[in-house]
């Protein structure tokens, strides 16, 4: 296949329509640096599928024309290839819009680049052919891996078809694979279910059976319930009537006083039944009170912990982040030798020293006892002295002192009393502060979560939420985002709209136009309602208010923010029912009713058609935003009441720090250590008499000492100081370990203080919670009224007493009779009562046929309740499970069936695979032995090197080329030129690997002969010469030897900006 024409339009620096013939035999491209010559070859691989990446350009736009001073950028790019082989013709066009829309034409019909590929299968122009090498590619070809080369040998000798065959074929018998694999793990697993439903199937069966048989005893046990109730009820009758013919005699005698006594009882009853309660909720509030005070005592012991452990790590820390970073000391640690010499000369003076020491000491002992008589005859003296007036000194300060606490410790007492209680204001603040915020924090950012989803329109379909995004002129919303749903109705209203829940809202048709032609080029489809559009809102056909179970029309009932007049169109003349069982009892009232919604979900239509069961996310849409609503409304509110109590704690705050209790407690215990010490002082003070004077006694001369001693001293001073300077560098090392040391303690403190700090705050929180607790305990103690309660109750068991001796007598008897009769009256009442409710409840029941077990209610209750323990036993029964059986039946043959299909494809498909992997082989391994022997020829004549192939089975081929004179094989070692002859000699000779040897059909080559010499240029000509009869040959160069080979020329310039081609003489070029 060879290219009849390459037309480029709008690509890189072609900004015009540019058209370049191509004959057979080798043509030319030649211009100079920067005109566009190598973009003609990268629009030719473009064009074939090459990505922009792979054509010096980081993203598809850059591959646009960007316009000159003589042209506007383009608004798109294309590029057209003809190709033909014979009679035979081949169009292949790509363009790409500035927009990003792309289109590729196979034939003059929109195709795609994977069908291109296939198309051009063995002309080496496909993306990665061998065909097309760019400028400096050709050297990269011998270096290329393994994989690579195979690939240029597959597709010289045609195999590029039978690859991708069986590329194909592999994919297609993988996915048999997996759908069989599918299928037989979905067999077994109805395999499964269909033993499940056996059973289930049986149980149902059972269960039938049982309820069968539970209905049956039912009936009978309320019918002889119901006879005895009947003879209990007709005796009660007989006694009643013997009864009140009794109390009618005694009524007259015991009328008003009986009305006082019976309006005293039922007055006491009152008060001590509300006595009692009160008794009651007292005993409870006041065990509650002693709960919630321990668990505050507790919290309290906790907390004060809590502050110890932090005071003391914080000292701690305070401690260690003041150590400083030790510094060296400033005598260098190798000079200590010289200083310590000195000892030597110590020692000799500490022996003269010594000896002049011994003369001396016995006149200094004479004269060292006068002095030290001397000194305590003063001592004494004076001590004498400050004794007595030191004593009065004390007393009057100890005094003073004593009025100054009594002062202080009042003034401590009273600030520690209002410290206290504004303390405990402050902690209740806190405390309900630190809640609210937490609540007004989560809540916001629920808000703003929520607010967040709904504005990316994550629930809604990529239409609308195009559409929303956008924000067109004239759009006025989603329907979801203007409804106004009250609570309760999401789930309904959301069923009722459907699809409508997402339809968009426009000010008119012009606007929705214009979503549409948008919606068409970036994607998605959407329902519009312009509001010039909507029809006149129908009247009502009946009024359905009056209806059971109607709660009214949905259009009513939901409304439309800002845009009632949409309702109708959106509703029609939709009803909300409380429950389908109201819905299907209006439906079969009402034949004409219109479209009805339940508050379950559940939906009725005009015809008669019922959706129904379980809803998939029901009404979230519309209560997440009303979520959105009601969040923010609560947070501004908690926001404003935590503004309130900001205030308050800030004024609390100030109360607490014009106190300056810590300033009062200080002075008080400043004055008592003060009077403490003063009293000690006092009681220390000696009782000592006047003392008596010693005799004088001469100074012994102690020059010689002295100047020894100053010898020694220095001496010794020198020794001591590089002892300090010795004693100085081990103090610096052993500091600079305590400081590290101490660095790590930092870090370990500061963690252990932050974990305090939570704690602390947790534990405060929860004191808080408890001192509210225990004021809302007592003030309900307060308000139960105990003692008002026991003084009536007093007030009317006194009277009672006293009526109670009046009527003693008739009282007695009339008690008797009235509890007898009313006792009758009541088991009468009971009888009926439950022989209404017995013949309710058995016509509540199913009919049954036949007749009904006889035997007593004990009896027949024992039966019942084994019969109904029996199906109890049995579980949760499916009754659907025979014809859910059966089903699963039917799906397990029809799954069998289609999995021995699957298993037939897929072994049709290996054996398929097998033979083209059979028939790709055996050409492969004839392709390569012509291939290796023209390789080897080639290297030989271009390069006068020895050229090795090896296949490597299912790996690639590996190839040796070593220059004629040189050891090496590393390709990398090779200079360019070499290289440049070694890959053409590897290109000529895949021109001659097919079967047919029509040699390689097409070679585009951009400056391959740059790093050549003269020699290898004419070596490189010749082998055009000597192929450009099978091969058509595009070459960009610069070199004229090349050029003098070229059957055809184009020249390339740059003007303004913009390539140009010209097509010149051969003659003209050359000259």
């Amino acid at each position: 296949m060879k290219i009849d024409r390459l037309i480029l339009q709008g690509f890189k620096s072609f900004g015009e329509r540019t058209v370049l013939e191509f004959g057979p035999g080798v043509t030319g491209i030649v211009g100079p640096n920067g005109s566009g010559k190598s973009n003609i070859l990268e629009g030719l691989r473009w064009v074939v599928g090459a990505r922009a990446r792979e054509l010096r350009s980081e993203e598809p736009q850059a591959l646009l024309f960007h316009g000159s001073e003589a042209r506007a950028p383009m608004p798109f790019a294309e590029v057209v290839l003809e190709l033909s082989r014979g009679s035979e013709r081949l169009s292949v066009s790509r363009r790409l819009d500035r927009d990003g829309e792309a289109e590729v034409r196979l034939g003059n019909k929109p195709s795609t680049l994977r069908a291109v590929e296939r198309a051009l299968a063995g002309a080496g122009l496909g993306r990665g052919g061998y065909a097309v090498i760019g400028q400096g590619e050709v050297g990269a070809i011998l270096q290329s891996g393994p994989e690579v080369l195979l690939g240029y040998l597959e597709e010289a000798a045609g195999l590029k078809a039978v690859t991708l065959a069986a590329k194909a074929a592999h994919e297609r018998l993988e996915l048999a694979v997996q759908e069989m694999q599918t299928l037989r793990a979905e067999h077994a697993r109805l395999q499964g279910a269909l033993s499940e439903k056996a059973t289930q199937a049986e149980a149902a069966r059972q269960a039938r059976a049982l309820s069968a048989q539970i209905l049956l005893l039912r009936h009978a046990l309320l019918e002889a319930k119901a006879e005895e109730a009947r003879m209990e009820a007709h005796q009660a009758e007989e006694r009643i009537a013997r009864l009140e013919a009794e109390r009618r005699t005694l009524t007259e005698h015991l009328a008003q006083l009986q009305a006082r006594k019976t309006q005293l009882q039922a007055l006491l009853e009152t008060l001590q039944a509300d006595h009692a309660r009160a008794v009651r909720q007292a005993e409870s509030l006041n065990g509650e009170r002693k709960l919630l005070r321990q668990e505050r005592n507790h919290q309290a012991d906790l907390l004060a912990r809590l502050e110890r452990e932090k005071s003391r790590l914080e000292a701690e820390l305070a401690r260690l982040e003041a150590l400083p970073l030790p510094a060296s000391p400033p005598i260098p640690e190798e000079s200590l030798q010289e200083r310590l010499a000195g000892a030597e000369r110590l020692r000799a003076v500490e022996v003269e020293w010594q000896e002049a020491e011994a003369a001396l000491r016995l006149a200094q002992t004479r004269y060292e006892a006068y002095l030290k008589a001397q000194a305590t005859y003063d001592a004494q003296r004076q001590a004498f002295l400050q004794a007595q007036a030191e004593r009065l000194r004390l007393e009057a300060t100890v005094q003073q002192l004593s009025q100054d606490l009594a002062q202080a410790t009042q003034q401590r007492q009273q600030a520690e009393a209002r410290e206290k209680a504004l303390r405990a204001e402050l902690d209740r603040l806190v405390g309900q502060e630190g809640r609210l915020t937490a609540e007004a924090r989560a809540l916001r950012a629920e808000v703003e979560r929520l607010e967040a989803l709904l504005r990316s329109g994550a629930d809604l379909g990529e239409g609308p939420r195009r559409v929303k995004e956008a924000r067109l002129q004239g759009i006025l919303g989603v329907v979801a985002d203007l409804l106004e749903v009250p609570p309760g109705l999401e789930g309904a209203a959301e069923v009722a709209l459907g699809a409508r829940l997402q339809w968009v809202l426009t000010a008119d048709d012009h606007a929705a136009q214009e979503a549409i032609e948008m919606l068409k080029q970036k994607g998605g489809r959407a329902t519009f309602l312009p509001l010039t559009l909507l029809p006149p809102a129908p009247k009502p056909r009946r009024g359905w208010d009056q209806e059971p179970g109607v709660l009214g029309l949905a259009r009513e009932l939901v409304g439309v923010r800002g845009y009632p007049q949409v309702g109708p169109a959106l509703f029609g003349e939709t009803l909300i029912l409380s429950s389908l069982e109201a819905a299907l009892s209006l439906a079969k009232r009402h034949p004409d009713a219109p479209r009805m919604v339940t508050l379950e979900g559940e939906l009725l239509e005009p015809s008669g058609a019922l959706t129904g069961g379980k809803l998939q996310k029901g009404g979230q849409m519309l209560a997440l935003r009303r979520r959105v609503r009601e969040g923010g409304a609560e947070a501004e509110r908690l926001e404003a009441e935590l503004a309130q109590l900001a205030r308050q704690t800030r004024r609390l705050r100030e109360d607490l720090k014009r106190l300056d209790l810590p300033m009062l407690r200080q002075r008080e215990q400043t004055l008592q250590a003060e009077l403490r010490s003063l009293g000690a002082n006092l009681e220390r003070l000696p009782k000592v008499a006047a003392p008596e004077a010693p005799e004088p006694v001469e100074p012994p001369n102690r020059d010689r000492l002295e100047a020894l001693l100053r010898e020694r001293e220095a001496l010794r001073q020198g020794l001591q100081e590089a002892r300090e300077v010795q004693m100085a560098w081990r103090h610096y090392r052993e500091e600079l370990a305590r400081y590290q040391e101490a660095q790590s303690r930092i870090r370990e403190a500061a963690q252990r203080i932050a974990s305090l700090d939570l704690e602390r705050e947790q534990i405060e929180a929860r004191m808080a919670q408890l001192a509210l607790q225990e004021a809302e305990l007592a003030a309900k103690e307060g308000e139960l009224g105990l003692a008002a309660l026991e003084a009536r109750l007093r007030e009317a068991r006194q009277t009672t007493r006293s009526l109670a001796d009046e009527e003693s007598r008739l009282l007695a008897r009339t008690n008797a009779l009235l509890a007898e009769l009313e006792q009758s009256r009541i088991t009468q009442a009971r009888r009926e009562a439950a022989l209404e409710a017995l013949q309710a409840e058995r016509s509540e029941l199913p009919p049954v046929g036949g007749e009904l077990p006889k035997g007593s209610p004990r009896t027949l209750a024992r039966q019942l309740s084994e019969a109904e323990a029996a199906l109890a036993a049995l579980g949760a029964v499916n009754h659907l499970a025979e014809a859910e059986q059966r089903d699963l039946a039917d799906r397990a043959e029809a799954l069998q069936t289609a999995l021995r299909e699957a298993e037939e494809v897929a072994g049709r498909l290996e054996a398929e695979l097998k033979a083209v992997e059979r028939e790709y082989q055996g050409r492969l391994e004839a392709a390569y032995g012509r291939f290796r022997n023209k390789f080897a020829e080639y290297a030989e004549a271009l390069l006068g090197a020895e050229a090795r192939l090896e296949l490597l089975p299912y790996r690639g081929l590996r190839l040796v080329l070593r220059p004629a004179g040189k050891r090496t094989v590393d390709l990398n070692l090779l200079s360019m030129g070499e290289r440049t002859m070694g890959a053409l000699a590897f290109l000529f000779a895949l021109s001659e690997a097919s079967e047919e040897g029509r040699g390689l059909p097409v070679a585009v080559l951009d400056e391959v002969d740059a790093p050549l010499d003269e020699a290898n240029i004419l070596r490189f000509t010749e082998f055009l010469q000597r192929f450009k009869g099978e091969t058509q040959f595009v070459l960009v160069t610069h070199q004229k030897r090349t050029m003098e080979a070229c059957d055809a020329l184009y020249g390339v310039t740059s003007e303004r900006g913009m390539s140009r081609i010209y097509s010149i003489r051969r003659e003209a070029a050359l000259s």
